[in-house]
């Protein structure tokens, strides 16, 4: 439990000191205690890639309610390694299963990976959903999270692996992804829905990358995130008013939450002693979830979530909350001028997505990450034809859309609506 005394006694100093003391005393006191706990430390960070067979985990997953389950192995243009799953057909759907089904892929949000889509029952789980209704289910993983550890040259611990942030996946990651499906189903359209980070992501695809939009010419966006000036996130808010992320790099850290064995194990335990303290947890990083959920289920989320991400993206990520601009990565003067030839990074045009996408977007009025406004604004900037709706979900906060017990009453059956349209897809 000294982990949790550490972490316990950093928030404690940056929400109660910072204000009143010098940072550099904060750091001392911080190092004092790192001195007294650092072989600790070093046995939870020091190997962030512990290996731990998710791969197999996550199979087992999808299999014990009851659909096959496949992993593949997407490689970036930039040399990263992702993995994706896909659900190829249902077994409740009595189609030829040799068929050429509809691909839709999903994405995943700020540290989290495909396993937060397959948290819920069957009937209650948009992959399971769509499967049952003759699509042919992918799921994306993200560099640097629990399935995308990997690449063709760089090692993992090195710091060249995690320089990295949401950019990079929407430049790489997205495209990667979408190709090699197109590649594999022979389908030349595939639908898209993306949550959190996965809709910031494919804003900067279908902005910046030529053809992105023939490739995928629906896009459904859950808690979509563009300009952050009105979050509410505590996190978010907090890394970026304190630069928390200085607080990392004591420790040498590159990787932001990773999710070693011991880790889990610690932390799963914390769950079972303390469910409600547990969730505080969760949501502190993700933000509350305000529909229905299914709190029997907490132990797998503990167990599998945060599925961690780069301390670049993070980075970003409060950057965009400091400056209140859909911007680019920040290098500084000196780094924006040798990655952009400007002093300031640029912003992600929205305005640039080709009017032929069609887009529909779901928010919730309790969305601390994607507030009403903010989202209200992104809608604002985004040609009047690529919108097919906006939906503003009531009492729906950023979890709600892949957690919520209910959105599969709320949500997904809209979902459905949309890309059974678009697809001309008729009932199994």
């Amino acid at each position: 439990m000294k982990l949790i005394f550490l972490i316990s006694i950093i928030l404690f100093l940056i929400t109660n000191y910072l204000s009143l003391i010098n940072s550099i005393e904060i750091f001392k006191d911080i190092n004092i205690i790192y001195d007294h706990l650092k072989n600790d430390i070093k046995e939870i960070f020091v190997d962030a890639t512990t290996v731990v067979n998710h791969v197999e985990f996550f199979i087992d997953t999808v299999n014990s309610n009851g659909y096959p389950c496949e992993h593949h192995s997407v490689i970036t243009e930039d040399g990263y390694i992702l993995g994706v799953f896909r659900i190829p057909y249902s077994y409740n759907n009595n189609n030829n299963n040799n068929k050429i089904r509809q691909p839709i892929l999903l994405q995943h949000g700020l540290l989290d990976s495909s396993i937060t889509w397959v948290v819920n029952n069957a009937n209650q789980s948009l992959p399971f959903i769509l499967s049952d209704m003759g699509y042919d289910v992918w799921m994306g993983n993200n560099r640097g999270n629990t399935f995308s550890i990997n690449h063709t040259k760089l090692d993992v611990k090195s710091r060249e692996f995690w320089e990295f942030s949401f950019d990079d996946m929407g430049w790489y990651d997205l495209p990667s992804m979408v190709d090699y499906i197109i590649e594999v189903t022979g389908v030349q359209e595939i639908g898209y829905v993306g949550h959190s980070e996965g809709t910031m992501q494919a804003w900067i695809s279908y902005s910046e990358i030529k053809g992105f939009d023939q490739k995928v010419p629906i896009y459904i966006g859950l808690g979509p995130v563009g300009n952050v000036s009105h979050i509410t996130n505590v996190a978010l808010k907090t890394m970026a008013t304190y630069r928390v992320d200085d607080l990392f790099r004591i420790f040498g850290t590159k990787q932001f939450l990773p999710s070693p064995k011991l880790l889990r194990g610690l932390f799963i335990s914390f769950c079972i002693d303390c469910p409600l303290c547990c969730e505080d947890v969760v949501e502190w990083l993700c933000g509350p979830h305000k529909g229905a959920f299914n709190q029997s289920r907490m132990p797998f989320v503990s167990g599998n979530e945060p599925g961690g991400t780069s301390l670049r993206n993070m980075v970003h990520f409060t950057q965009l909350v400091n400056t209140k601009q859909f911007q680019h990565y920040d290098y500084g003067v000196i780094g924006n001028l040798l990655h952009y030839g400007h002093e300031k990074p640029p912003l992600i045009n929205v305005e640039n997505i080709p009017p032929t996408v069609k887009i529909a977007l779901f928010s919730g009025t309790k969305d601390e990450l994607a507030d009403t406004i903010d989202v209200k604004q992104l809608v604002s900037l985004l040609p009047p034809e690529t919108i097919l709706s906006w939906d503003i979900v009531e009492n729906y906060a950023h979890l709600d859309y892949v957690w919520a017990t209910d959105a599969n009453i709320l949500v997904y059956p809209k979902i459905l609506n949309y890309f059974n349209n678009f697809f001309n897809q008729s009932q199994p």
